[in-house]
C-alpha cells in the first residue's frame, strides 16, 4: 500500500513527541552509559541538596521585631562572636572613639524559648546568629548535605539492583532508579515550596494557632512520590522513597524529627491503603485514605510538640491533615499521566485506554481487515483466559492481541481471514507469497513506532511469530525449484525473536490455536482437543518457547484453558432442517440438504487436513482453493 493511500494514524503532537525523542536518542549516543550516569546522577544531587541547604528559609532576625512573640525556640549553633552594629552606633554617638560592642554566644546556648517577647538583646543575638549562617556555616552545611544526598540515592540505586534480581520489575534498572529519583526529586521540591508557604502564613499572624508554622506544615503532601512509585512500579520501591523524602521532610521541617515521623506515616499509609492501580479513581481512594491517616497522625505530632489542646489547635490539625490529602490527590494525579508517557509504563488504565475501539488503528483494522478484527478479539479471549489461569498479566494480553495483526493493514486480502473465496496467492510465486505474509510483522512493527504504541505491546507483533518457517510455502517453492536450484529457507522464515515473556508466548499459542480451531469442519471437543495438543507439541517442539520463562505445567494449564474457552466458543447447536422461512414472493433459492450439518455447508478441514506447519503455524494461505 503506498505512502499516499496509507491512512495517518498520528496526529501533530505525537509527530512532534517522536522527533524530540529521536533527537534525544542521537545525543545520548554521543556519550557511552556510564557518563551519562555519573552526569546525571551528580546533577541530580546536586538539585535535591540546593532544595534542602537552608538557603531560602527565613532565619531569626528576618522573622521577628522586637516585642514580637518567639514562635519557635532559638539556639546557637556554634561559638559565635559578633559586632553589635547598633549598639556600636550608639555608643560612638556618645563617644566617637568607643570599642564596637559585641555579641559572644556559646554553642546550644538557648537564646530565646518558645512564647518569649523578642528584646533588643535578642534581635542582635538573632543578627549574630543569621551573619553566622551566611558566612562560616553556609560551605560546611552544604557540602555535608550534598554528601548525605548522595549517599541516600547511591543506597536507593543499589536496592534496586537487588530488587531487580529477585523480581520482575516492569522497567530496567536504570529506568526504575529514574524514576524512583524523579519521584523524590518532585516530592523534594513540594517539600521546599511547602515549608516556605507555612513560615510565610504562620509569620503573617499573631494570633494562635495561625502563627504555628508547625500546624501549617501538616498540610504539605509528603506522600507524592510514594504513591506515585507505588501505582507505577513496586510497593518495595516505593517503601524506599518514602523513607528518603520522610528523611528530608525532617531536614527542612520545623519540628524535624516529628515531622520526618510524620511524613513515614503518610508515606506508609499511601503504599498499603490502595490495591491495583486499575482505574482513575484508585488515585482519589489512595488519598481519601492518607487524609484520613494524616488527621490522626497530626494530633499526634502536636501532643508529641506539647502544643495547647485547644479546640482551635485541635481542629487546625485535622484540617492540615486533611488538606495533606487532598494535595496528595491532585498532584499525584497530575503526575501519573506524564510520567506513564516518559517512562513507557503501562499501568491498567492505560492499557483500558488503548482498547478503545475509536482509535485510528483499531478503527482502520476493523473497516479494511475485518476477518483479522475478529481474530484478534478470539485470540484475546483465549490469551486472557489462559493468562488468567496461570497468574499472568490477563490485560496486557488482550490488548497486545487487539494489535498483533495491526501490520496486516498493509494488504488485508491477502490473508485467508479476509479472503472472500479468492486466494491471490494461488497467482503469486511461494517466494513472493511468504515475503507478503512475513512482511506484516516488519510493517506492524513500523506502524507501531508511528503511533507511539508502547513498546511491551509492540513487542507482541513479532513475538507471537517467533521464527517459524512457512514450511507450506517452503514445500512449495522446493517442488516448483528448477533442478540444481537452491530455495533459501531464510525467505520463508519470519525474523523473530521469539517470545521473550509469558504472554507473548501464550499469544503465540492462542493465535495458532484459534485460526486451527476456525478451520476445522466439526470443531467438537474431541478435534479441537486433538488440534490444540498438536499445536502444542509442534510449537514446543519447534524450540519457540525457549526464551521465555513458561513451565511445563504451567503449559498443562494453559492448555485445557483454552481447549475449554475453544470448547465453548464452537459449542454444538441444535439443526433445524426442517425449518421453512416465511412465504416470499419470487423463486426461493434452495435448501441446504437436511442430514447435511451446518458446519459442513463452508470451507472446512479434518482435523488431519488442517495445513499447521513442523512449527505450529496454520498455513490457509498456502492451500489452493479449488
Amino acid at each position: 500500500m503506498s505512502s499516499r493511500r496509507r491512512p495517518k494514524f498520528t496526529n501533530r503532537f505525537t509527530d512532534a513527541r517522536n522527533a524530540v525523542v529521536q533527537r534525544l536518542v542521537r545525543l545520548r549516543d554521543w556519550f557511552r552509559p556510564t557518563t551519562l550516569f555519573l552526569v546525571g546522577f551528580t546533577f541530580l544531587t546536586l538539585l535535591t541538596t540546593l532544595l534542602l541547604a537552608q538557603i531560602h528559609t527565613q532565619l531569626p532576625a528576618q522573622m521577628y521585631n522586637e516585642g514580637d512573640i518567639v514562635r519557635a525556640s532559638v539556639v546557637s549553633p556554634a561559638d559565635i562572636s559578633a559586632v553589635d552594629e547598633r549598639a556600636t552606633q550608639i555608643s560612638r554617638a556618645v563617644l566617637p572613639n568607643a570599642p564596637p560592642t559585641l555579641v559572644s554566644l556559646k554553642r546550644n546556648q538557648v537564646v530565646a524559648r518558645s512564647g518569649d517577647t523578642v528584646t533588643t538583646k535578642m534581635l542582635a543575638q538573632f543578627d549574630a546568629i543569621s551573619k553566622y549562617s551566611d558566612t562560616g556555616r553556609r560551605p560546611q552545611h552544604f557540602i555535608g548535605i550534598f554528601l548525605l544526598v548522595g549517599a541516600l540515592y547511591i543506597g536507593a540505586w543499589k536496592f534496586i539492583e537487588h530488587r531487580s534480581l529477585t523480581s520482575t520489575l516492569s522497567l530496567s534498572k536504570g529506568r526504575a532508579f529514574t524514576l524512583v529519583a524523579s519521584a523524590i526529586l518532585i516530592q523534594t521540591i513540594l517539600l521546599r515550596v511547602g515549608v516556605i508557604l507555612s513560615e510565610t502564613i504562620a509569620a503573617q499572624s499573631i494570633i494562635a494557632p495561625w502563627n504555628d508554622a508547625t500546624l501549617w506544615s501538616l498540610a504539605i503532601p509528603f506522600a507524592v512520590a510514594t504513591l506515585l512509585v507505588a501505582l507505577l512500579m513496586d510497593v518495595q520501591l516505593a517503601l524506599t522513597a518514602g523513607i528518603i523524602t520522610a528523611l528530608f521532610a525532617g531536614l527542612i521541617s520545623p519540628n524535624g524529627m516529628l515531622m520526618s515521623c510524620y511524613a513515614m506515616v503518610s508515606a506508609s499509609a499511601a503504599i498499603y491503603g490502595i490495591g491495583r492501580y486499575s482505574e482513575r479513581q484508585s488515585v482519589t481512594l489512595a488519598g481519601l485514605f492518607v487524609a484520613g491517616v494524616n488527621s490522626a497522625a497530626a494530633l499526634a505530632v502536636i501532643l508529641a510538640a506539647q502544643e495547647p489542646l485547644t479546640l482551635g489547635t485541635i481542629l487546625m490539625a485535622i484540617g492540615s491533615g486533611l488538606l495533606g490529602g487532598l494535595f496528595t490527590t491532585i498532584f499525584t494525579a497530575g503526575a501519573l499521566p506524564v510520567s506513564e508517557s516518559l517512562f513507557g509504563i503501562l499501568t491498567d488504565v492505560k492499557l483500558l485506554e488503548l482498547s478503545n475501539a475509536d482509535l485510528p488503528v483499531l478503527g482502520q483494522l476493523a473497516l479494511r481487515a475485518p476477518g483479522t478484527n475478529q481474530h484478534s478479539h478470539a485470540v484475546g479471549q483465549l490469551t486472557e483466559e489462559a493468562c488468567r489461569s496461570i497468574g499472568a498479566n490477563a490485560l496486557l494480553a488482550r490488548i497486545g492481541a487487539l494489535y498483533h495483526d495491526i501490520g496486516k493493514l498493509a494488504a488485508p486480502d491477502m490473508f485467508v481471514e479476509n479472503q472472500a473465496g479468492i486466494n491471490p496467492h494461488d497467482r503469486l510465486r511461494p517466494s513472493s507469497s511468504a515475503k507478503i505474509i512475513t512482511s506484516h510483522v516488519t510493517y506492524g512493527l513500523k506502524l507501531a513506532k508511528e503511533i507511539g504504541l508502547p513498546a511491551k505491546i509492540a513487542a507482541f507483533i513479532p513475538q507471537h511469530h517467533g521464527t517459524r518457517t512457512l514450511h507450506y510455502f517452503l514445500r512449495k517453492a522446493q517442488a516448483q525449484a528448477i533442478h540444481g536450484d537452491q530455495v533459501n529457507e531464510a525467505e520463508f522464515r519470519y525474523p523473530g525473536p521469539k517470545p521473550q515473556f509469558k504472554e507473548s508466548a501464550i499469544m503465540m499459542l492462542a493465535d495458532s490455536c484459534e485460526a486451527a480451531a476456525r478451520s476445522l469442519a466439526r470443531p467438537d471437543p474431541e478435534n479441537i482437543r486433538s488440534i490444540v495438543s498438536k499445536i502444542f507439541d509442534a510449537i514446543v517442539g519447534d524450540g519457540q518457547l525457549d526464551e521465555c520463562d513458561l513451565s511445563l505445567r504451567e503449559l498443562t494449564t494453559i492448555k485445557e484453558s483454552m481447549i475449554a474457552s475453544l470448547v465453548a466458543i464452537y459449542h454444538a447447536r441444535i439443526d433445524y432442517p426442517g425449518f421453512n422461512p416465511p412465504p416470499v414472493t419470487g423463486a426461493l433459492s434452495q435448501l441446504p440438504q437436511a442430514d447435511l450439518d451446518t458446519e459442513d455447508r463452508g470451507i472446512g478441514y479434518k482435523t488431519s487436513e488442517v495445513p499447521i506447519s513442523k512449527g505450529g503455524e496454520v498455513e490457509d494461505e498456502a492451500i489452493t482453493r479449488k
